[in-house]
């Protein structure tokens, strides 16, 4: 938007970084957000290190007779910066980062008057930038917290200790290879770490058992979906998840439990998050037996896909774990 107001060539973002003491390039026109990612500037380095520094606004005509400018940022994205207008990004009389927009189209120079139309554009940037670090950080404490949830149902059991952050680890993987969008990457992150919450309601006693488990035993632990469905129901913002925490351990081939569901009647995060709860219960090591390893485990899953799990997520995953993608240790 900026580019199209101030009628620039190119226009970028770049945000304080606090810990590093630099400035953060977090946008930057006709760059990848991968090439983004890797600029930044020292306070006080070139005219955006400068400009927010002394928290001064600049308008150069002709960046070549001015000290202040860098042309480190024009040799790592191949642009020629001719001239330029940057400004400090303030929230309350604080400054969080720069905005700058360079070189007028048809080979004009900005002018005090361009100055003047910038500046509100930069303020609203400036508010909007800071609500989306908000919203970015309360997720971070959102997903910190359902960690340590799950990190408190896994400690009931030493046995599987850790195991809901590597089954979050290797659905997401499986995820990321389907090619599934940022939201449904978000839900499977949410639902791996949530998967076995039910388990709050399963009896230590049954969770530690070093025998093999009778049938009532057994009992206890298919409700685990169900209760875990049940916990996370009154949550507003989970309730979209209830089916992927239901039924993370129906088969595909429709004699799993608790609603015997059968193939794509499945949710595709229960058939994900199945795939990556079955690796790590054969990797993992239990009372009764050893862990396997990766390889012996990995062929197992190949013999039961089909009939215990999805076809499609069990190639996916096996493809990803010998591309390297997946592993069992971080």
């Amino acid at each position: 938007r900026g580019m199209k107001v101030m009628d620039a060539e190119g226009c970028s973002v770049l945000l304080v970084d606090e810990k590093e003491k630099k400035l953060q390039f977090v946008a930057a026109s006709g760059a990848k957000k991968e090439e983004v990612k890797k600029l930044s500037l020292n306070m006080g380095e070139g005219v955006a290190g400068w400009v927010a520094q002394n928290d001064q606004p600049l308008l150069i005509d002709d960046v070549s007779k001015d000290d202040r400018f860098s042309k480190k940022i024009d040799e790592t994205l191949t642009q020629k910066t001719k001239s330029l207008i940057c400004v400090p990004l303030k929230v309350k009389e604080r400054t969080i980062g720069v905005m700058e927009v360079m070189n007028k189209r048809g080979d004009r120079t900005f002018t005090e008057r361009d100055m003047v139309l910038f500046k509100p554009l930069s303020a609203q940037a400036a508010v909007a930038i800071e609500r989306a670090k908000l919203y970015e950080d309360l997720e971070d404490m959102y997903i910190s917290t359902v960690k340590s949830l799950a990190a408190a149902i896994d400690a009931k059991d030493p046995y599987t200790r850790g195991h809901s952050e590597r089954v979050t680890r290797f659905a997401m993987l499986i995820a990321k290879e389907l090619g599934l969008d940022d939201k449904t990457q978000r839900d499977v992150q949410l639902c791996g770490l949530l998967h076995d919450v039910g388990k709050i309601g399963v009896p230590i006693s049954v969770l530690r058992k070093k025998d093999k488990l009778t049938d009532e035993d057994w009992k206890h632990i298919r409700r685990h979906p169900v209760l875990g469905a049940e916990i996370i129901s009154p949550i507003a913002q989970l309730k979209e998840l209830i089916p992927n925490i239901r039924h993370h351990h129906e088969r595909y081939d429709g004699k799993g439990y608790p609603d015997k569901l059968k193939g794509e009647d499945i949710p595709l995060i229960s058939r994900i998050l199945a795939v990556a709860d079955t690796f790590d219960a054969l990797t993992s090591e239990r009372p009764y037996r050893s862990g396997l390893a990766d390889k012996a485990a990995l062929e197992e899953m190949e013999v039961v896909k089909g009939t215990q799990l999805d076809p499609a997520c069990v190639e996916v995953f096996v493809t990803g774990y010998r591309k390297g993608f997946i592993m069992r240790e971080e």
